[in-house]
């Protein structure tokens, strides 16, 4: 019975042993681990700090890209970039964010070409027209949106759209529809190419009436722009051979199976320098 009670003993105490000895070899693996991790962590954070500090990745040339109407100059105003910068420290979406704050932005992207340069690539917005909105006219892009008031120094020479705007809140079926219009226009030529039209006038009722350069008066009405303008030769060729002078015409094309043409005074089409009182709103 001893015996057996000895031999109890002795296998608790090697288990002991045993047990005491993984327990010392985990916490020397352990701390071998923790030891290697911050012996890493140390390299990594000098090897960040001698990365941002070194003059190889220091800052010596931006370049914008995709300027029509900005000047580099106006980009990296907003851009507002700290002298003798670190390539790698620069914020690219803080910067994305300042330059996107001007009207003239449609998008920008912020890149890095190593070792040294920054570029600055902006997609500007293009004007497709000069939008009559209460008493002044702004810029209107082809989303419709009127994204800057025109001021001196923009262009000017772009048609003017009128009409769709009513106790200064847009009539957002009315302006849909006259971007169709507008994109008819952009790629038709001659007398009714986008250049030579003056003025673009919407009514919800009576559709749409273009007013070109020399003062002829279409009255187009909705859709199906391109069939009517192609029924409108034939009257336009009449008209020349009576020496009729189109600045005091109107032509009514909104049915094309039922062309009306009418000689009378018409209003001027709206332009920036005109008098307030003789715009179609």
């Amino acid at each position: 019975m001893g015996n057996v009670q000895q031999s109890r003993i002795s296998a608790g105490r090697h288990r002991l042993k045993r047990r005491s000895g993984e327990i010392l070899s985990d916490i020397l693996k352990t701390s071998l681990l923790l030891t290697g991790i911050l012996l890493v962590t140390a390299l990594l954070i000098l090897g960040y700090s001698q990365t941002m500090s070194t003059p190889y990745f220091g800052l010596r040339e931006t370049q914008v890209r995709g300027l029509r109407e900005l000047t580099e100059k106006d980009v990296l105003v907003l851009a507002d970039l700290k002298p003798a910068q670190n390539l790698l420290a620069v914020n690219a979406d803080a910067i994305r964010d300042r330059v996107r704050k001007h009207p003239w932005i449609r998008d920008v992207y912020v890149g890095r070409e190593l070792p040294r340069r920054l570029v600055i690539e902006v997609r500007e917005r293009t004007a497709i027209a000069l939008l009559k909105k209460g008493d002044g006219f702004y810029l209107m892009d082809a989303d419709g949106l009127a994204f800057k008031k025109l001021e001196a120094g923009d262009e000017s020479d772009l048609p003017v759209l009128t009409g769709c705007y009513r106790d200064g809140r847009p009539n957002q079926p009315l302006l849909t529809k006259a971007l169709d219009l507008f994109h008819y226009l952009s790629t038709a030529d001659g007398l009714f190419s986008i250049k030579s039209i003056a003025e673009v006038n919407g009514d919800e009722i009576f559709g749409f009436s273009i007013f070109t350069d020399s003062g002829l008066c279409l009255r187009l009405g909705f859709d199906h722009y391109d069939n009517k303008i192609r029924r409108l030769k034939p009257v336009l060729d009449d008209l020349e051979k009576r020496n009729v002078n189109l600045k005091y015409v109107m032509i009514d094309l909104a049915d094309p199976a039922k062309i009306t043409v009418q000689k009378r005074h018409i209003l001027a089409p709206a332009t920036p320098g005109g008098p307030a009182k003789g715009y179609r709103t």
